[in-house]
């Protein structure tokens, strides 16, 4: 097994255990979405919504890493991470270039303007929400692609 196969396989394992944490994150901000009373949240609230937002904008950080490390195994492009993510779609990894880059956007946007605003912090987080099955489904996808070609 090459180095660069044993990297995306502990890569792999590592967005596991994200996804678990997320998942478990995603359920928490689920429950808060549906009070509605974002200005009376609770610091536990809060400390969920903070877990949230971390563990969601790790998992598509390490499920990128882990797509360009994909692309090196099969002697891609990757000095453009936008070469990396059209070839995962052509892979059908992802379900399109434009939909990762919404998603990155929607990360940053959450990480730059986490802001008193509750309207706009109800509306960052219910879009996330939104998304993180996304995230789970192109991992899922990855990880696939890896068990079929590499058997790992």
């Amino acid at each position: 097994m090459t180095e660069n196969l044993k990297l995306i396989r502990i890569r792999l394992n590592h967005l596991t255990r994200m996804r678990e944490y997320l998942a478990y994150s995603l359920s928490q901000v689920e429950a808060i979405l549906q009070l509605g009373a974002w200005e009376a949240l609770s610091p536990d609230q809060h400390e969920s919504l903070a877990a949230f937002r971390v563990r969601f904008s790790e998992f598509q950080e390490h499920l990128g890493k882990t797509m360009r490390s994909v692309a090196i195994e099969e002697e891609q492009d990757v000095e453009r991470f936008g070469a990396v993510l059209a070839f995962m779609e052509r892979l059908r990894v992802i379900d399109s270039v434009e939909q990762w880059k919404l998603i990155r956007e929607l990360r940053n946007a959450v990480n730059h303007e986490y802001e008193d605003d509750a309207a706009r912090l109800a509306e960052f987080f219910e879009l996330m929400t939104k998304e993180t099955p996304v995230l789970f489904d192109y991992f899922d996808r990855l990880k696939d692609h890896c068990t079929q070609e590499y058997g790992i």
